[in-house]
């Protein structure tokens, strides 16, 4: 018989003891796990939101920006364009950059009207570099720096 009073006293014992540990931590205020914008989250509410369609507007009575071929012609400059190009690059007399674009990782230029990037065969040499002041050449005369004209 002494071992069915202690089996009855171990459950409750067990039971007293669940009870307490509920009841303690029913006491305990627990603060959520959660951050501000995580808590603002799950508070989040789903509102329905109407769209309205709308009709397109019909416009009448306004005329094209273009007007025409004489307004077109107003702007260009009265001499040939080819007179206002330097002397000797037609000829393609030596090597001229005349413009350099650096954005990121994009690297290229204009030399004697050709769009290069760093990497390219460019006539008889490479183009090793390329920096906001020119590029550097690489060809059978050596490395050389071509600059902006």
């Amino acid at each position: 018989m002494g071992t069915f009073k202690d089996i009855i006293r171990l459950i409750v014992v067990t039971v007293v003891v669940i009870i307490m540990v509920i009841f303690g931590m029913s006491m305990l205020n627990i603060k959520p796990s959660l951050l501000p914008h995580e808590m603002q989250l799950v508070q989040f509410n789903y509102e329905k939101v109407g769209i309205i369609e709308r009709t397109p507007t019909v416009v009448t009575g306004a005329s094209s920006p273009f007007s025409g071929a004489e307004d077109a012609q107003k702007d260009f400059p009265p001499v040939d364009l080819a007179k206002l190009a330097p002397p000797g690059a037609e000829k393609g007399e030596g090597k001229g950059v005349s413009m350099v674009l650096i954005k990121d990782r994009m690297k290229i230029a204009i030399v004697d009207g050709v769009v290069i990037k760093e990497g390219d065969k460019f006539k008889n040499g490479l183009i090793k570099k390329i920096d906001k002041n020119g590029i550097l050449l690489r060809d059978n005369e050596g490395e050389r720096w071509l600059t902006i004209r």
